[in-house]
């Protein structure tokens, strides 16, 4: 049986819903800045608010990430580099769960959830060499 199949499956997998995330999040972000200054009810504070690209960088870096690096799983560093980096989403997607809990919508919420236990089970095949 070959080395990591289930975890270049399941990461391709997690790293495509990371990525449809990152571009959920930013059309809905750039439709609510638009509509919040076109309705004249946003903060005036500053000029150009770069916080959702910001994000949305981050976030599809993340997935790109994910789904390159299960193709890196050779190389030692990026074996312990990749379970830690897969363990430190997972964890925080789930706590985010239960810090956010009732404030996102349950869809929300429950899609940081899954993909928070996704990131764990890819932890765990990681270490396990699947």
């Amino acid at each position: 049986m070959k080395e990591y199949r289930y975890t270049r499956t399941l990461s391709v997998i997690v790293g495509l819903l990371t990525i449809f995330a990152a571009i959920g999040f930013g059309i809905l972000s750039f439709i609510g800045m638009a509509l919040s200054k076109a309705l004249n009810t946003g903060n005036e504070n500053s000029t150009t608010d770069s916080s959702p690209l910001i994000i949305l960088m981050i976030l599809f870096l993340i997935g790109l990430i994910t789904v390159i690096g299960s193709f890196k799983l050779k190389i030692k560093a990026m074996k312990i580099f990749y379970t830690g980096f897969c363990l430190v989403l997972g964890i925080g997607l789930v706590i985010t769960f239960f810090i956010s809990y009732g404030a996102l919508g349950a869809k929300n919420e429950i899609f940081l959830l899954c993909i928070g236990i996704i990131y764990l089970c890819l932890s765990y095949l990681t270490m396990r060499k699947k």
